[in-house]
């Protein structure tokens, strides 16, 4: 009779951890989360998703689904009418304006301070503010980062110190670089001071973007300063992106950039190890420390930034499917989510980094005032295998910095870990653009953005790598751009413009 009770108590037991296991997998909310990638998703991302779930199902009850496409991958899914719950937007990627437009996003505008408090309160209120459309809508939650880009080209520390060169830290014109360029380039003859593929990431931010997909917004001097009365231009017309090109072009005569740039992807070009030591366009922050990327002891050159203004904040944006409205439990979770990604430092290191202890490990790091600051460091695998873009994911200035043992051994300079405290300070007083919060409605121009993107697809690689001459490139550009109608564009963009700061 006992081993029968004992029997029927098992089996219950069995039954009720089985009912457990399945009322856990029922309210376990699955979400998909369209990210963005260079033309290489990262390897290990199936590996590294498993640890994710295990925290946010813990956390939330939240599994999500994380997936890499490149901005014509992701097109291709949209025009299919395939639909993911949160989405990487920004001007240049899965472009926010249009969406936004089309009305494919939520507005999450009272939602993240009700639901998300805690991720709300990670970022001041001009943050926010600038993240809005011109109505004052919220789509997207930013991404907290450099929100006033700093743009600058790393170089070979070491190479210069051993000629007695030593670079400035900041130049206001590219040209001002062309004698160094010509002396790595007498040292390495065989290679290229400037080595890109494709367009050169960063070479037009000085620009001050309404919308990248055409190219147009309003011109700002290299030292930020604007017209007070802000007239809309392409960026073709911009002369401090003109001189720039221009100096490219020279480059290019002079045999300082690869001749075979236009044709090639940013992934085609190494940049790690002493082989690969040529300048490298970025966008950091001072204090940014680009030796471990790079493989050798490498300082900067700035050229421009910072500036704050609405291009910058929402450079680096995640969205929420509008589809979502239709179910508020889920929106709910999905923005908890997001939560968890901008608040929780295990969850956002694993998101940048890998599996601890696989793909990185942290490791303590004493400070000048007798404290210890935790950073990260990758292991090879962690370097060859995953490596997604840190700063589309949520909190960049969450996650943990990476070093190097070269930066503990003395080889490298020492790591400076409070770098974000330091940005955050530096910016507290950049200068804001004069349209800020304005975003252009051009859902009525279809037909003409498709035409003027298919004119700036033939000529932009070959424009900005220097192999065409802007003299005579640009004018036949705007000719074309113009016959398929950038001027009422311009002329329509203006006129909202104008009503937005009439406001």
């Amino acid at each position: 009779m006992k081993k029968f009770l004992s029997l029927v108590l098992a089996v219950a037991m069995l039954m009720t951890m089985a009912a457990f296991t399945a009322s856990a997998e029922a309210e376990t909310v699955k979400l998909t989360w369209a990210q963005g990638t260079g033309s290489v998703a990262p390897v290990d991302n199936a590996v590294v998703l498993e640890a994710l779930n295990k925290i946010s199902v813990e956390k939330l009850g939240v599994e999500v689904d994380i997936q890499y496409f490149t901005d014509d991958q992701l097109q291709i899914k949209n025009e299919s009418g395939e639909v993911f719950d949160m989405y990487f937007t920004c001007d240049w990627y899965n472009n926010f304006a249009r969406n936004v437009s089309n009305g494919y996003f939520a507005d999450i505008t009272d939602k993240v301070k009700e639901w998300t408090p805690d991720l709300y309160a990670t970022m001041p209120e001009y943050v926010w503010d600038l993240a809005k459309t011109s109505d004052g809508v919220l789509y997207a939650i930013p991404v907290k980062k450099d929100f006033a880009p700093i743009n600058m080209l790393t170089y070979d520390l070491d190479f210069f110190n051993s000629i007695g060169m030593e670079l400035p830290d900041r130049v206001e014109k590219m040209s001002e670089l062309t004698p160094y360029l010509e002396a790595w380039k007498e040292a390495h003859p065989d290679r290229y001071p400037i080595t890109v593929g494709g367009s050169p990431a960063g070479l037009d931010t000085t620009f001050d973007f309404i919308d990248r997909t055409i190219n147009i917004g309003v011109h700002r001097a290299v030292d930020g300063t604007q017209d007070e009365v802000p007239v809309v231009i392409s960026e073709f017309e911009d002369p401090v992106i003109l001189d720039r090109w221009a100096t490219m072009h020279a480059w290019y005569e002079a045999g300082l950039v690869n001749p075979d740039a236009p044709t090639l992807t940013e992934d085609a070009i190494a940049s790690k190890g002493k082989d690969h030591n040529h300048f490298t366009w970025t966008q950091a922050w001072n204090g940014y420390d680009w030796s471990s990327a790079r493989d050798f002891a490498a300082d900067t050159v700035i050229y421009s930034g910072p500036y704050m203004s609405s291009a910058g904040v929402q450079g680096s944006m995640n969205a929420f499917s509008v589809t979502l409205e239709d179910d508020l439990a889920k929106f709910e979770k999905a923005l908890k989510y997001q939560e968890l990604v901008n608040t929780n430092l295990k969850y956002r290191d694993t998101l940048r980094y890998g599996v601890e202890g696989y793909h990185w490990n942290y490791v303590d790091v004493p400070q000048t005032d007798g404290s210890v600051k935790q950073a990260v460091i990758r292991t090879e695998a962690g370097q060859e295998n995953y490596g997604p873009w840190a700063f589309s994911q949520g909190s960049y200035s969450l996650a943990s910095i990476s070093i190097s043992e070269k930066n503990l051994d003395g080889t490298w300079a020492a790591p400076v870990l409070d770098q974000w405290d330091l940005y955050f300070a530096d910016v507290a007083t950049a200068k804001v653009s004069t349209i800020a919060g304005f975003m252009f409605d051009s859902s009525n121009w279809d037909t003409e953005y498709a035409e003027i993107q298919a004119i700036k697809s033939e000529y932009w690689n070959d424009l900005t790598c220097g192999v065409l001459d802007p003299e005579v490139a640009v004018p036949e550009i705007l000719e074309k751009m113009r016959a398929a109608g950038l001027d009422d564009i311009i002329a329509d963009c203006q006129a909202q413009l104008d009503a937005y700061l009439a406001k």
